[in-house]
């Protein structure tokens, strides 16, 4: 399974997508064909899914009593 090191670097980067997409539609800026709405989507997909993947693995580890402090 996946790490939590590995969950919280795949945020990040899609965390990065999204500022990067903001600025690129605030300032209409257009590279080789991608555009903010783009790069916004991507990003804000990706952090859905590691959102998922987290909660997901914190339901299922039973190791750390995270759920039940």
């Amino acid at each position: 399974m996946i790490k939590n090191k590995h969950l919280l670097i795949l945020f990040f980067v899609a965390m990065i997508l999204v500022v990067i997409g903001a600025l690129f539609k605030i300032m209409h800026w257009e590279f080789t064909g991608v555009t903010g709405n783009t790069l916004l989507s991507i990003g804000l997909l990706s952090e859905a899914i590691v959102i998922v993947l987290l909660i997901i693995k914190i339901t299922r580890d039973n190791k750390s009593g995270f759920l039940n402090k």
